[in-house]
């Protein structure tokens, strides 16, 4: 438990998700070890695994200002948990939430498209909505979204696309096409609904353009007077065991570089419910430029 004198010595509590191994670890390492402002930051390290986060921490030389925090991401008891552990122990406020834990499948079966979407669009959603309360004023929410997320939704129909990329899109109809997507996988309609079934990383790259578009809609609804930015990031294809740490993708470091610039940036840098990459902001639909062929099929 903290005292009052030693809140008081920090400058912000900032909570990373998935951050036991990966690109999360790489920035909760970032913020403990580059000379910057966040220096004095007290860093929730958020892992699924009690062992792997504690491992996770000794690997960071067991800083005194890394905590670590169990939480799945896909399990709402867990989330409630986890909630109740910030308001319990961290005085219940927040200045930033990085929601960086994911996961990726190459199947193409209902089950595993629910299985990735309870992590990565669902897990986000609702953990959003538990801890968007305790986001104190200029806070900022970053959901870790992906490159493959905007080639996703630039290979749907147009009626799909205007239907994701509407400015009036809620929640509800969010929900709606998600669930209507994975229902197609199971009776062979993706075709027929507008996405095309051939692409690589077809599931996984749905499940990041759904959160590119809940990035949106949860900016329009929590920005209001406490001035919360709401934002979306790509680190990039990274060497990490998402993709078996495949040839030719870049270092973590980098992509941790990318999840951080939103978090670092002043405000007037940022436009709030926007998708960045590398410092720039990014269109939250384009084509893919890459060769993914080399990508190893491991299944995380």
């Amino acid at each position: 438990m903290l005292t009052s004198e030693q809140r008081q010595q920090q400058q912000r509590v900032i909570l990373v998700t998935g951050a036991n191994k990966g690109l999360g670890f790489e920035v909760v390492k970032k913020l403990i070890t580059e000379p910057s402002s966040f220096k004095n930051d007290l860093i929730l390290l958020g892992s699924r695994d009690l062992k792997r986060g504690q491992g996770a921490i000794k690997l960071l030389g067991s800083p005194s200002n890394v905590h670590l925090l169990q939480l799945d991401t896909s399990s709402r008891n867990s989330i409630a948990q986890a909630t109740n552990e910030i308001k319990q122990k961290y005085g219940g406020q927040l200045d930033v939430l990085i929601n960086n834990a994911g996961i990726l499948t190459h199947e193409k079966t209902v089950d595993a498209a629910r299985n990735v979407f309870a992590t990565n669009y669902y897990g986000i959603r609702t953990l959003n909505e538990h801890l968007s309360p305790l986001i104190k004023e200029n806070g900022r929410i970053v959901n870790v979204a992906s490159e493959v997320g905007a080639w996703a939704l630039y290979e749907m129909s147009s009626d799909l696309q205007k239907k994701y990329q509407s400015s009036t899109l809620t929640k509800e109809q969010l929900d709606t096409l998600v669930e209507d997507f994975i229902s197609a996988i199971g009776s062979n309609r993706l075709e027929k609904l507008g996405y095309n079934s051939k692409l690589p990383y077809l599931i996984y790259g749905t499940s990041k353009a759904a959160l590119i578009a809940l990035t949106r809609v949860e900016a329009r609804e929590w920005s209001g007077a406490q001035n919360v930015l709401v934002l979306s990031v790509t680190p990039g294809l990274c060497k990490t065991d998402i993709i078996d740490h495949a040839p030719g993708a870049r270092s973590a470091e980098l992509g941790a570089d990318s999840i951080l610039f939103p978090v670092n940036a002043p405000t007037n840098e940022l436009e709030n419910g926007q998708f960045y990459e590398d410092g720039q902001q990014k269109p939250q639909s384009c084509a893919c430029t890459k060769n993914l062929e080399h990508l190893s099929k491991k299944q995380e």
